[in-house]
């Protein structure tokens, strides 16, 4: 049966369509569009009208892909700029009657359950600590016999930038990971989302992205504060034109190294693995065990 999964974050819009045959997923197509839906959300907590129109523009072109590709289930959903919305309703409103589709708003613990899912897809770990670092907020989760923990915390690239959080305001923020830092700092900490896999593509230094590459590759904490250091003091301008960054990332990438570089520290981490097996993922994969 084919299902695609749509999630719809602060900086991005991104698109999944694959095929699952019992336990088998085969994607069929990824599609991703810089949106920035969260721009301003967190200083007016309202999403703009420049900004409802580029997410509008964007799921109407996802539902028209899906509808070619003759996708037979769906689900869409909103994460942290939405939660965070005062008009997020107008939003979904707007989607239903521009779309023809259902938006989602899905709680930071949900997203970090669907995120969890879909690196135990992809991934052969046994007990990862997933972190779902987006736009707008960060997830953390883990499952297994000894420990169960899940948390949703307000930070994200977009969102750090926008605010200009320092070292000293991220940490403040990270604090409820430190008080469980000692339960969980022996697990492998596996990272999704734009800036981690933006940090593999740019160390690798990719002309064209390639997500196979990208997928279980780890990274040092000498390499994470290397590249957190090169990009800080780099010009916006130049950090445009960098191989392996997109040009619409390239104002939050420091912001988001930063915060990467604060949880592996938090956690007494000194490597983390990359997945390209995310939310929409474990979306699918929920969606094929109904």
């Amino acid at each position: 049966m084919r299902y695609a999964a749509i999630d719809v974050g602060s900086n991005s819009c991104r698109l999944l369509v694959a095929d699952v045959n019992g336990q088998e997923l085969h994607p069929l197509c990824r599609e991703l569009q810089s949106t920035r839906l969260g721009e301003g959300v967190n200083a007016a907590n309202k999403i703009n009208p420049a900004a409802m129109a580029r997410t509008r523009d964007c799921l109407c072109d996802y539902v028209e892909l899906m509808q070619r590709l003759g996708v037979e289930d769906y689900r869409m959903v909103a994460t942290s700029a939405m939660r965070d919305a005062l008009n997020r309703e107008e939003f979904v409103k707007l989607v239903k009657k521009s779309c023809g589709c259902t938006l989602e708003i899905i709680s930071g613990e949900e997203e970090a359950q669907l995120s969890y899912l879909g690196v135990k897809e992809g991934l052969n770990l046994p007990s990862p600590l997933v972190v779902d670092l987006g736009g707008g907020s960060c997830e953390f989760r883990i499952e297994d016999d000894k420990e169960r923990f899940s948390l949703s915390l307000p930070l994200g690239a977009v969102r750090a930038t926008e605010a200009h959080l320092s070292v000293v305001d991220a940490k403040n923020i990270l604090s409820p990971i430190e008080k469980s830092s000692k339960r969980l700092k022996d697990y492998p900490l596996v990272f999704v989302g734009g800036t981690a896999t933006t940090l593999v593509a740019v160390k690798l230094a990719m002309e064209i992205y390639d997500p196979q590459a990208v997928h279980g590759q780890v990274l040092s904490r000498e390499e994470v504060a290397d590249l957190y250091n090169m990009l800080e003091l780099m010009p916006l301008n130049v950090r445009r034109r960098l191989p392996g960054l997109q040009p619409e990332r390239a104002d939050i990438i420091p912001a988001g190294a930063m915060i990467v570089l604060l949880i592996m520290d938090t956690l007494k981490q000194q490597q983390i693995t990359i997945s390209e097996s995310d939310i929409l993922d474990g979306i699918i994969r929920r969606l094929s065990q109904k």
